[in-house]
């Protein structure tokens, strides 16, 4: 086991899941969405090297839960950043 190991896996599982969230027409990174097919077959080849690299660095059922919460988490925070940064800068009113 390396120290990096579960660093470098939830790292590697991130891009997976940026991949396949920039894969979506609904994303709201990009000015338009990466091409389906070829963004999710990166999405899933990063997503198993992470999950790969997460069984090296610990026992197979830890690594499973530790793997399928970190993408449950990415998946639901990667639309809300999206909604943030495309939200329009609050207006400045006048002092009452």
């Amino acid at each position: 086991m390396h120290t990096l190991d579960v660093p470098l896996a939830l790292s590697v599982a991130a891009m997976g899941c940026a991949f396949f969230y920039l894969s979506s027409p609904h994303q709201r990174w990009l000015a338009k969405p990466l091409p389906a097919r070829p963004a999710r077959a990166v999405a899933g080849c990063l997503s198993l090297a992470g999950l790969y690299t997460c069984t090296r660095a610990m026992d197979i059922v830890p690594a499973a839960f530790t793997f399928v919460t970190w993408v449950m988490l990415l998946l639901v925070v990667f639309p809300y950043l999206g909604a943030l940064r495309s939200a329009p800068a609050p207006r400045r009113g006048r002092g009452r």
